[in-house]
């Protein structure tokens, strides 16, 4: 179903508009949310005459979840290739994610770069952080919606910017040096919050990071070309946490354009397509359970899901009490894996409060 036949979706109103047509009965509850998203990927492989593959979790509302990317995106990654099959060797993937492990993503820019060797080119309708960024800077060209974000790639240890570790105890290091080793038990309590290995490791994961994304510049986006040194300054800006001050600053597109790395803004109709994807994708997630999903236009769906699990516990201790007035409610989580094609509609009544 082409743009011109099927139903669009081109701003966030517009979502909540199919929302209420769902709730008063216009639309039939039933309604396949799924098709509603292939149909936007339809779209973009028909305009960009390639394969797409979508990679996409939930993370702007702040819910909590399993949202990094990880050693498990490798088969969603791998499944998402395989039914790309043999046609092309260039690839769009059109990812939102806050980032995760720079191993992981080791791994997916090998596994695509094992299959589309001719050309794979990201797509960013929100936000990549971190070592998402990572993933789209291994891409031959990155497009940014007009809106999107990039962010450092700085690494974190434990939520932490390794570079705000490192720094610490250099601080408490030049501190001692000028107060004398008298003043050590001061110093203690910040000490021990990290073991001292930890510098190792936030030296090693600084490292990491930069190395990664310089060979992948050097190899795919700079293919051919002697671009050593704008090569070493697109790193050093993205790694640079002293002048990005935090972890997830947005690297927005007036940031990157004088980077000379091959980033653009979509043009229409891609532009307006993508912001569509993106609508879609945050709607199916706060109507469901599912927090990470990875799809193509030819019906592959699967993700992770993370829901709360109401459960009941003694809101007090006292001995030999079993009085109803003495249990409280207690929220787990569980998580799993689905067919995000099998959430329709009746989805809704799972978090009826997300709905205005």
């Amino acid at each position: 179903m082409s743009s011109t036949e099927r139903r669009r979706f081109l701003s966030t109103s517009d979502w909540y508009k199919f929302l209420n047509e769902v709730r008063t009965g216009v639309v039939p509850p039933e309604v396949d949310l799924g098709e509603l998203r292939r149909g936007v990927y339809h779209d973009i492989e028909q305009l960009r005459q390639r394969p797409l593959l979508v990679y996409a979790v939930r993370f702007v509302d702040g819910q909590p979840g399993p949202t990094s990317i990880d050693l498990g995106d490798v088969d969603g990654f791998t499944d998402l290739i395989d039914a790309a099959g043999e046609s092309s060797n260039a690839v769009d993937v059109l990812i939102h994610s806050p980032g995760g492990s720079p191993e992981a993503t080791e791994r997916i820019v090998a596994l695509l770069r094992g299959r589309f060797q001719d050309d794979v080119q990201f797509l960013i309708p929100h936000s990549a952080y971190s070592a998402a960024t990572m993933l789209a800077l291994s891409g031959n060209q990155i497009i940014l919606h007009p809106s999107a974000t990039l962010g450092p790639i700085d690494p974190q240890v434990n939520g932490i910017p390794a570079k705000s570790i490192r720094r610490g105890f250099d601080k408490i290091r030049d501190l001692l040096k000028e107060e004398g080793p008298e003043a050590l038990p001061a110093y203690l309590p910040l000490i021990e919050k990290h073991s001292i290995e930890i510098l190792e490791i936030c030296e090693d994961s600084l490292k990491l990071s930069k190395e990664l994304v310089t060979e992948w510049l050097g190899k795919y986006m700079f293919a051919g070309t002697d671009a050593g040194d704008a090569i070493n300054r697109a790193v050093e800006f993205f790694s640079d946490y002293d002048t990005h001050k935090t972890h997830s600053r947005p690297l927005m597109f007036d940031k990157l354009q004088n980077l000379n790395l091959k980033i653009s803004i979509a043009g229409s109709p891609l532009r307006q397509l993508m912001r569509e994807a993106y609508i879609l994708l945050n709607g199916f997630f706060t109507v469901t359970s599912f927090v990470k999903v990875f799809e193509n236009s030819e019906g592959l769906s699967w993700g992770r899901q993370f829901q709360p699990i109401p459960e009941m516990f003694p809101s007090h201790r006292s001995s030999g009490s079993n009085r109803a007035s003495d249990i409280g409610p207690m929220e787990q989580w569980r998580t799993g894996f689905g067919d995000p094609r099998r959430n329709r509609m009746r989805a809704l009544s799972v978090k009826p409060g997300s709905i205005s």
